[in-house]
């Protein structure tokens, strides 16, 4: 009788993006298809690769009716996308395209792979640049049928959403409305081949407490769906087929951390207060609705920032009823805890799918945030007013995101005073007052700090995009990876610069980027007189221990210090120093 041999441990070795250790079996999410090589086949090939080409035809038509029949199930406005479906199907079986792609293959002997790719391209390409609406929206529709034959012709199944068992994603990327495809019940962790540690992947992995790696290169070629592994997502490791020592290492190690986290939650309720005495609020994040236990639970004192990007990547299309029952489920859960709605913020990498056919040559310097917002009126209008009604049952505050100047701010709050006066004489009841933010994320915006503060009730700084403006450094670009500095001089005393004009006109401000739950960085944001950090809730229970163990009159004296300094590597040492001084147990 033959012995299976153990199968052979393989570690690869990545950035650490989220804390925590995962074991489970892989899932692969296969990239977008690459375009298929224009192979030459011999004519005897010819037949069985048109017998190919009507079989993946044929699997997709019941692919599209599968869908089209299960949209039309659906109760409201949903159910007449099925007419999406039916312009599917004519585009499916198009009989001259068809044709066209029939005689290429017979006449040129090009696989029919690459002929079919080819000729639907042409006709994406024809369809992009014209300028009547409608036509261009066959763009999209052509693309979505490509994708679909294209996989069907490779053999490859759909992807599902959803999961029997715990897995950990393996990923070449991961962008925002993948994540809302997947059963995130079981993920348990993102193995990413490329990004940084201030990629959306990594960002919502850290909002959903489950550990991420990224810059695991290759791992997509050499895993399968269903190999075994452990991401370790403190050292930055992805270990496939862990050996039983591997597996005892790791949990003594667990073992451990568990232990430290078991301290830090039992005070998480407390609030964060420092040695001298001044006490910080400690916010949390969020961005999906199953978050809202979670959030509850984290010892938060409010919500300071929930993207709601998320909840429109899952329904572009929701109506402003929809969108105010689901804020309202979030408010109402949250009461009393104030949060802070952000207001869409879409563009750079959070590609809208009703704008992906009029892509841009630099989208993180193009139409994103208020921009688009601003200039889709009553798109914008359908979330103020949802928000609005939302806030007529808890604390709500709504802030606007990627604002360059004072005029954006002004001509939001119009917009939503416009809602407030319709609402109204609908005789819809509303909040007394809801608060207004800015957010700080572009240079000019840190600069005219005393202007806006005019403006708005409270500022939050987004240092996510800050560092990114401020240093010309793409925050998901590997190459540059390394220039993405959170202690860089020029952002230390920009944000010096924000906190100094703001206090002056007594507007609070927060930080609610990935630099806010770096306890390391805990003494220099103490120092700089933030009032308030607000994180992923996993990590609120580790930064209020942080703030609890720190004095604020000596935290004052490392920003003086760091403001002389010329170079990142000094600030982040200093402050990194005097942080392991203060809570040694956070540095496990």
């Amino acid at each position: 009788m033959a012995v299976e041999r153990p199968k052979k441990e393989k570690i690869w070795q990545g950035l650490p993006a989220s804390t925590g250790v995962a074991l489970a079996s892989v899932h692969v999410v296969r990239d977008h298809f690459d375009e298929p090589e224009e192979e030459i086949i011999s004519p005897s090939r010819v037949d069985a690769d048109l017998a190919r080409f009507r079989a993946a035809i044929e699997r997709t038509r019941l692919e599209i009716e599968e869908l089209k029949r299960a949209i039309e199930q659906e109760e409201g406005d949903a159910a007449s996308n099925g007419e999406i479906f039916e312009t599917h199907l004519l585009i499916l079986e198009d009989a001259s395209l068809l044709n066209q792609v029939e005689r290429t293959v017979r006449n040129d002997l090009l696989c029919v792979d690459a002929a079919y790719y080819r000729l639907m391209t042409r006709h994406m390409v024809a369809l992009r640049g014209l300028t009547d609406p409608y036509l261009r929206e066959r763009f999209l529709d052509i693309k979505d049928v490509r994708k679909r034959m294209m996989r069907h012709l490779r053999g490859e199944h759909r992807t599902e959403t959803t999961f029997e068992h715990p897995v950990v994603i393996v990923a070449h990327d991961l962008t925002p409305s993948d994540t809302v495809q997947l059963d995130r019940s079981k993920v348990l962790g993102f193995a990413i081949e490329t990004g940084s540690v201030n990629s959306h992947a990594a960002i919502i992995a850290r909002s959903l407490a489950i550990p991420a790696v990224v810059r695991l290169h290759g791992i997509c070629d050499a895993l399968q769906s269903g190999d075994s592994v452990l991401l370790d997502g403190h050292e930055g490791l992805l270990i496939l087929n862990p050996t039983a020592d591997t597996l005892t290492r790791y949990r003594l190690r667990e073992e451990q951390v568990e232990r430290q986290e078991d301290i830090l939650l039992a005070r998480r309720h407390e609030p964060a207060i420092t040695t001298d005495g001044k006490e910080f609020c400690i916010g949390g994040n969020g961005e999906f609705v199953e978050e809202i236990d979670v959030i509850k639970d984290s010892g938060c004192e409010e919500v300071g920032l929930f993207r709601t990007e998320f909840l429109y990547f899952e329904d572009p299309e929701a109506s402003e009823h929809a969108l105010a029952e689901a804020y309202t489920e979030i408010v109402w859960n949250l009461a009393p805890k104030r949060v802070v709605f952000r207001t869409l913020d879409l563009g750079g990498d959070k590609v809208d799918p009703l704008l992906a056919a009029e892509p841009e040559p630099n989208p993180f310097l193009g139409w994103r945030g208020i921009r688009v917002s601003l200039g889709r009126p009553d798109f914008f209008k359908r979330q103020l007013r949802a928000l609005l009604r939302a806030a007529a049952h808890g604390k709500v505050a709504i802030m606007f995101p990627m604002v360059s100047g004072v005029e954006e701010v002004r001509d939001a709050k119009r917009l939503l005073q416009e809602c407030e006066r319709e609402l109204r004489a609908e005789g819809v009841s509303l909040a007394g007052e809801v608060e207004i933010g800015a957010m700080i994320e572009i240079p000019s915006a840190a600069m005219i700090a005393d202007l806006l503060a005019d403006e708005v009730d409270f500022f939050s700084i987004g240092t996510n995009d800050l560092i990114q403006y401020s240093l010309a450094v793409d925050r998901v670009n590997e190459r540059v990876g390394d220039l993405y500095q959170p202690t860089h001089p020029a952002l230390i005393r920009l944000i010096a610069h924000v906190m100094h004009a703001s206090h002056e006109k007594q507007v609070p401000v927060g930080i609610c980027g990935e630099m806010a739950a770096d306890v390391a960085l805990t003494p220099l944001l103490v120092g700089l007189g933030l009032d308030e950090l607000s994180v992923a809730a996993g990590q609120v229970a580790r930064v209020k221990h942080a703030v609890r163990c720190l004095s604020a009159a000596d935290c004052k004296q490392i920003v003086r210090q760091a403001r002389s300094m010329s170079t990142a590597a000094e600030i982040l040492e200093l402050s990194r120093t005097h942080a392991q001084a203060a809570y040694p147990e956070l540095f496990l």
